[in-house]
């Protein structure tokens, strides 16, 4: 692995913007398009754009039935699940506030990962750091977790959180395959995907009037080309160059930059509910890093 260099350091900055950025997209693209659409559209733009890398490096899509058979998995756990999950949440819930419960991930992963992985053990300090993230997790339900029954909201947020077990099966299932392109697995499984959603996009979405609308169409193209495919490409780079520990850092980052952007831009609220969970949150996050040198995976 290389010692990360300016250009790492660049490369690390446009994955912040582009995925701290994608929960306000999704918001935009919302008053538009279908959850199911959105996920479509970007998975489509993303499989197009990976496709193109695959092309420009020379590589070809995987071969074989048992391939296609992980790329399914890998394409409902990574891509269409989650996605539709974090779109649909975000009709009910502000799209800040979604940003901040998807800063659970590397908490669920470890989760999982304490029974799946044999490197990933559950010490005293990350059991705290879990309590922590689930502490900050129950202050963002807040009274509707106990009192409402069930509303819109609850609802939405508890998708959130799905979601990131989904990202946690995913990266777990990822880190057991054979050796493989990575690459050529992104673009093959965005276009599983694509191909999926395909036809339920289609029945699900009312296209009169759709056309008028130039902010979701741009907001689409941009979660598609830019924090979809460019941003997986991205990626790939830095952890085949750096390692994943370089990553690390986006843990925190992007969570925040989502909520700063919600309460800017969507005047989402920022009360003391919701910076007290990110503080929460936050912290189990870095409770659980390993206590190793920062290039550490």
């Amino acid at each position: 692995m290389q010692t990360p260099q300016l250009r790492h350091w660049i490369l690390l900055a446009y994955l912040v913007l582009a995925w701290g950025w994608a929960f306000y997209l999704i918001a935009i693209a919302l008053d538009a398009f279908q959850p199911v659409t959105i996920v479509w559209g970007r998975l489509t733009l993303g499989a197009v754009v990976m496709i193109a890398v695959l092309w420009w490096q020379g590589g070809t899509m995987p071969r074989g039935w048992l391939w296609w058979r992980r790329l399914l998995f890998l394409s409902v756990t990574g891509n269409i699940l989650p996605f539709i999950l974090i779109a649909w949440a975000e009709r009910s819930v502000p799209s800040g506030e979604v940003g901040l419960l998807m800063a659970l991930m590397p908490i669920t992963i470890l989760i999982l990962g304490h029974y799946f992985l044999e490197h990933e053990r559950l010490t005293a300090l990350r059991v705290i750091g879990v309590l922590l993230g689930f502490a900050g997790v129950a202050l963002l339900f807040g009274e509707d977790l106990f009192f409402s029954g069930g509303g819109a909201r609850l609802t939405g947020q508890v998708a959130a959180v799905v979601a990131t077990f989904c990202y946690a099966i995913n990266g777990i299932y990822t880190k057991r395959l054979p050796a493989f392109d990575t690459v050529a697995v992104s673009a093959a499984s965005l276009l599983t995907g694509s191909v999926l959603l395909a036809l339920p996009m289609w029945n699900l979405q009312t296209w009169p009037g759709v056309e008028e609308l130039a902010a979701p169409w741009i907001a689409l193209f941009v979660l598609g080309i830019f924090s979809t495919g460019a941003a997986t490409w991205v990626y790939f780079t830095i952890v085949s160059e750096v390692g994943p520990g370089f990553l690390s850092t986006i843990n925190y980052l992007i969570p925040a930059l989502a909520f700063f952007v919600g309460v800017t831009l969507l005047d989402e609220p920022a009360g003391v509910a919701q910076l007290a969970a990110l503080a929460l949150i936050l912290a189990g996050v870095w409770l659980i890093q390993p206590r190793r040198s920062v290039t550490a995976s």
